[in-house]
């Protein structure tokens, strides 16, 4: 009620994720009503146990707050997925040159980021990937870096003395 009142909708409206539930009749605000009583839910169990002091539930209600931080990685998806077609759409009015290849590079590697993210919620062992990752950010790293001098080195060779000569004329008239 209080979702469709906001108009909520409105902003995941082009979300690829929320287009899927469109066939199944299934609304934002229907989805936003169950997390919401299942959170109402979970809050007058969690009391329960705790008011009872029983060792096993409380346990398993441990569990299951650990476990809600996985659903996390579901609503970061879903985020990714807002924010690049929100990019997608602003791209025609920008005229930026191969806006959409960096979208979805970015949009891949977010997806990424939040994989290992949900894999080390999931206490799974990263090693592996960390082993391959930092050699690659430290060759990408370092190639930036050299691409960028050498974009300056010769496009600003020749430029560079008119630039000191501005740079030191306006700062000497002030």
């Amino acid at each position: 009620m209080i979702v469709d009142k906001l108009k909520v909708y409105t902003l995941f409206a082009d979300s690829t994720f929320l287009k899927a539930f469109a066939g199944a009749v299934i609304t934002i605000s229907y989805i936003f009503d169950i997390i919401i009583r299942l959170f109402v839910y979970l809050i007058a169990v969690l009391a329960a146990v705790d008011l009872l002091n029983f060792d096993c539930l409380s346990a398993l209600m441990k569990d299951i707050i650990e476990y809600i931080l996985h659903i996390i990685v579901l609503v970061g998806f879903i985020l990714i997925d807002y924010f690049a077609d929100f990019l997608l759409k602003f791209h025609p009015t920008a005229s930026v040159d191969l806006m959409r290849p960096v979208i979805l590079v970015m949009r891949l590697f977010l997806y990424f980021v939040v994989a290992v993210f949900a894999l080390s919620q999931l206490n799974l062992d990263l090693a592996i990937i960390y082993t391959f990752l930092t050699p690659i950010a430290w060759g990408i790293g370092i190639g930036l870096g050299a691409a960028i001098a050498i974009v300056f080195w010769f496009g600003l060779k020749e430029r560079g003395a008119q630039i000191m000569d501005q740079l030191m004329s306006t700062y000497l008239k002030k």
